[in-house]
């Protein structure tokens, strides 16, 4: 995944790449406008004829035929509806039928007399033929069918042209027609206006006779229902001896009656509670007389306290005489029978008390159990009258609902008949269509305005698109975004004429730039190559440099054999080693021979001095790959590849090495661990960035340590680098002057024009 840098938005960028993809816009431009130009130049012009409607919100019928219907015509939704139908198949029939517009040329134009229509209608009739052979005799439903989708064709290239154009804040509506014709226009709109009026009229009258029918039926089964429900609850009076109407003052009595009941019955359970309980207590102390004094109705019995008070009268008596009498005395019998004689009285009133309680108790216990029985009796009563009134309420109830429907539908009939009866509308024609001057179609200056704009941006689009699908590394920027090496300098474009080169190869000496005009920007770029590799580290300058690039075809060797001429031209003893046995091209740069180099010495057949080649320039020599062979990359990391290093290092300053490309082959990778630095070369615009992105991944595998890239190739001619290269938009004059101006054109002639790339 490529790193994603944050940067600060540059316009200078978008100008880039405006630059660099301005044919593309051009092009973009120019095709969208001539295309519109040609089109309104040659379009049919259209006429368009208006006519305004006014649609009120409520019906002017004395009798509003939208209760009967339930139609609001006061909402949003009312308008939208009335549009819709304006543009409907049904309105645009009538239109068709009423204005004979099948047979209008505008809509059915007659075939034209030439090859093309001669040939369909006779590929058309041979079809027919063969159908009817083929084929027995169409039944009226397929007839049915094809005419109607011819006229389903004819109905929907109609409403193609209908326009319905509300006026906001009010009621009114623009209906438009567009045709070829103006009055055909003007006619159509004001019909289309009538029909639709007479339409909606239609609708009504349709829904008010639909209406009375319906209501004249619903009437009838109302009125029997009516009876139906009378007749029911007649029966239920009867049945039940109701002679006056349920109400509130009834059950208030029921009510109130019940209440009273039930309160006598909690008295009456008080009183029976209070006489058992003295009852009971009673009962419970017969037997033992000391103790019934202590019930109250005892003590408070009159005659049971006259026996007391004469016995303590005898009791005091008996006392008296006992001291002066024995027992049996006859007085002391006659006191003691008397005293007995009480005491009988006594019990037996004692016993009628109890009796009396008793009786009071069994008087009180059945006024409860008969005011319970009057109470269940009035519950009960009370619950049948109830469920009497609620089913005398449910008949009383269906019998004025039917009665209350029924009135209300004879109502709504005699409403609906009168409504049927009226053609008022709620809708008029304000303004009437008038037969158009001016075309509204098409709109020369607006078209061909849109037409600028749309292909203005659309180009400026399409550019920026193809920026983006483009993945190649194209600037300084772009080496430092995604590939994260020092940018060593560029290297433009140039073409160079073959004249007094050194050596052979006519076609391959314009190359060396540096050599034959070394005042040309190019050659100031390979001398600004030079001081960046020189000055590339603060430890030691780098003596092994090995040149290579990601793939074939971006500038390596030429770069090689530049930069070298250029350090030999600073001073420096510079030797070139064509390590790429597979391609090689150094030999054809210098005029060397390839018949012993590189392979020879690495197989141990020739010794250093006999493989060395000096060149025409100064400090600068050379050794050839030598005849290929079948494994370089063995050889290229043999002992005897790191002797011959260590051999050339003591002679030379700089040892310069050409090499395959990384992602082609591991030649370049093997050599990077006996080099100082290496120098990725790229060409602008040609590979992508993940390849060269690979490509450095390889040599950071193994430790190599990259100096920096060369961006080759550079078009600034052109305008899609001028912002980052904008000194080459110069002229340079030499010394000599030698006139060298960077150009982006293509070769004429291959013969005598090189651009910077890789033989």
């Amino acid at each position: 995944m490529e790193e994603n840098i944050e940067e600060q938005i540059d316009l200078r960028d978008y100008l880039r790449v405006i630059l660099k993809q301005r044919w593309i816009i051009i092009a973009f431009f120019s095709i969208v406008v001539i295309f519109v130009a040609i089109y309104v130049l040659i379009a049919t012009p259209i006429y368009k004829a208006s006519a305004r409607l006014v649609i009120e919100k409520e019906n002017p019928n004395v009798v509003s035929i939208q209760e009967v219907m339930a139609v609001n015509a006061s909402g949003t939704d009312y308008y939208q509806t009335q549009y819709k139908i304006i543009e409907s198949r049904v309105v645009a029939r009538e239109v068709i039928k009423r204005l004979n517009l099948d047979q209008s040329e505008e809509f059915c134009p007659s075939p034209k007399d030439n090859f093309i229509s001669n040939l369909k209608n006779t590929i058309s009739d041979i079809k027919n033929s063969i159908i009817s052979i083929l084929k027995t005799d169409k039944t009226s439903k397929e007839k049915e069918t094809e005419e109607y989708g011819r006229d389903s064709g004819l109905v929907s290239a109609f409403i193609s042209r209908i326009g319905v154009s509300p006026i906001r804040n009010s009621r009114l509506v623009d209906i438009s027609f567009e045709a070829k014709d103006p009055v055909l226009a003007f006619k159509i709109a004001n019909t289309l206006a009538s029909a639709y009026i007479d339409h909606n009229l239609e609708i009504k009258l349709v829904a008010a006779q639909g209406a009375m029918k319906w209501l004249n039926n619903r009437s009838y089964d109302e009125r029997i229902k009516v009876e139906k429900a009378e007749r029911a609850l007649l029966q239920y009076k009867e049945e039940n001896r109701i002679i006056t109407d349920f109400s509130s003052d009834v059950e208030h009595v029921s009510a109130q009656k019940l209440a009273q009941l039930n309160t006598q019955v909690v008295e009456a359970q008080s009183r029976r509670v209070e006489a058992e309980t003295r009852f009971k207590q009673a009962a419970a102390l017969i037997g033992h007389s000391d103790m019934l004094d202590s019930v109250p109705e005892v003590l408070n019995n009159e005659l049971i306290r006259q026996i007391k008070s004469m016995e303590v009268n005898l009791y005091q008596r008996m006392s008296e005489f006992s001291k002066k009498y024995g027992k049996n005395h006859p007085q002391m019998v006659a006191i003691d029978s008397e005293l007995k004689t009480l005491q009988k009285r006594k019990s037996q009133e004692v016993n009628r008390v109890i009796n009396s309680l008793k009786n009071e108790y069994k008087v009180a216990l059945a006024g409860e159990e008969s005011l319970k029985d009057a109470l269940s009796e009035q519950k009960q009563e009370l619950l049948d009258l109830n469920e009497k009134a609620i089913q005398y309420g449910v008949l009383r109830r269906e019998v004025e609902s039917a009665q209350n429907i029924y009135e209300m539908l004879i109502k709504r009939f005699k409403e609906t008949s009168l409504s049927e009866n009226m053609k008022a509308g709620n809708i008029r024609i304000i303004d009437k269509a008038e037969v158009p001057k001016t075309p509204v179609k098409p709109q020369k200056r607006l078209s061909i305005i849109l037409a600028m704009i749309v292909g203005l941006f659309g180009g400026t689009g399409l550019a920026f698109f193809l920026e983006y699908l483009d993945n190649t590394i194209k600037t300084p920027d772009d080496l430092k975004q995604y590939l994260n090496i020092p940018d060593l300098g560029p290297v433009p474009l140039f073409a160079a004429e073959n004249k007094g080169s050194p050596g052979k190869g006519k076609d391959r000496t314009p190359d060396l730039i540096a050599l034959n005009s070394p005042k040309s920007t190019a050659s100031e770029s390979y001398r600004g190559i030079r001081t960046n590799i020189l000055f590339s580290t603060a430890e030691s300058v780098p003596q092994v440099i090995l040149v290579s690039s990601a793939g074939p075809k971006e500038g390596k060797t030429i770069t090689v054999a530049n930069v070298a001429i250029t350090m030999a031209q600073a001073g420096s003893k510079i030797i070139i080693l064509d390590c790429d046995m597979r391609r090689p091209e150094i030999h054809n740069f210098f005029g060397a021979t390839r018949d012993r180099g590189m392979s020879n010495i690495l197989v141990g057949l020739d010794n250093i001095g006999e493989i060395i080649q000096n060149t025409k320039i100064p400090n600068l020599d050379v050794i050839t790959s030598g005849p290929i062979p079948p494994n370089p990359s063995e050889m290229l990391g043999s002992k005897r590849m790191e002797s011959l290093l260590v051999a050339l290092r003591k002679k030379y300053d700089h040892i310069i090495i050409d090499s395959p490309p990384v992602t082609a082959v591991t030649d370049a990778v093997v050599l990077s661990k006996s080099a100082d630095g290496v120098i990725i070369v790229i060409r602008t615009g040609y590979m992508a960035r993940q390849i060269v992105k690979n490509g450095i991944g390889q040599l950071n595998n193994v430790g190599a340590h990259i100096i920096g890239a060369v961006l080759n190739g550079i078009d600034v001619s052109s305008g899609k680098y001028s912002y980052y290269y904008y000194q080459y938009y110069r002229y340079y004059y030499g010394e000599d002057g030698e006139k060298n101006k960077p150009t982006g054109k293509k070769r004429k002639k291959r013969s005598k024009t090189r651009y910077s790339k890789e033989a």
